[in-house]
């Protein structure tokens, strides 16, 4: 027997109390570790995700531009890591959207649109801005939860000029918890022209969006950006 953390294979900052370790098996571990790289998924606790998905026969509709840009609805993008949400969404669908648009990047994954830092977000005039903006929060997961809380209260507060704007929040099983992220996603459909949010956990988020699974079919075809779209 032997112990694995139920997060990634590399060590990280974790909030206390959210992740646990457990003994399984040496067979087993080699087991996943081959599911793992078969389906180029980088944690164990994506990979279990994927296995709860599947038992619990749990179905969504698969998305697409169309269905995304329709309504005002939230809109949740599910799937295991690595099969194509985020790029879905930045190569398919904001290319062909209109700005205003604010991206919550922590991963750096947008390269083609305008970053800004955390003090030019809080300078933005929601009614006069015209870009396509992106911010990357810090690399330590906590700080980063606590820049993106900030991000969502004050979008909160200033909601009722969001009217014409597009907000993305990529790695959101990573905010999952934040009562600011769900107080905006339930009054988004009133407030925004769309809030989209990126995870591949979804039990946190049901009944605040429509949930699409992308399957990774090789709909995505790639399209050239230009740096600070």
């Amino acid at each position: 027997m032997t112990e694995v953390t139920s997060q990634n294979d590399s060590t990280v900052n974790r909030p206390s109390g959210q992740y646990t370790n457990y003994r399984i098996s040496r067979v087993n571990i080699s087991r996943m570790k081959g599911l793992k790289k078969k389906f180029n998924i980088k944690s164990y606790d994506a990979l279990i995700s994927l296995f709860i998905h599947t038992i619990e026969g749990e179905k969504h509709p698969a998305p697409t531009i169309e269905a995304i840009i329709a309504n005002t609805v939230p809109a949740i993008l599910t799937g295991i890591p690595g099969i194509g949400k985020t790029t879905f969404l930045r190569d398919m669908v904001i290319p062909r959207l209109e700005p205003p648009i604010f991206i919550l990047d922590p991963h750096d994954e947008y390269p083609c649109l305008k970053e800004i830092t955390l003090g030019d977000f809080f300078s933005l005039d929601f009614e006069k801005e015209s870009r396509k903006l992106r911010l990357v929060t810090h690399p330590n997961v906590d700080v980063s939860k606590s820049e993106a809380d900030s991000i969502f209260r004050h979008a909160i507060m200033f909601q009722k000029q969001l009217s014409n704007w597009v907000i993305v929040v990529e790695e959101g099983h990573r905010f999952a918890d934040s009562p600011f992220l769900k107080s905006l996603m339930a009054e988004a459909r009133k407030h925004t022209r769309k809030l989209i949010v990126v995870s591949h956990q979804v039990e946190s988020f049901k009944g605040l969006g429509l949930i699409y699974d992308v399957s990774g079919n090789g709909l995505m075809k790639h399209i050239p950006c230009f740096k600070g779209e």
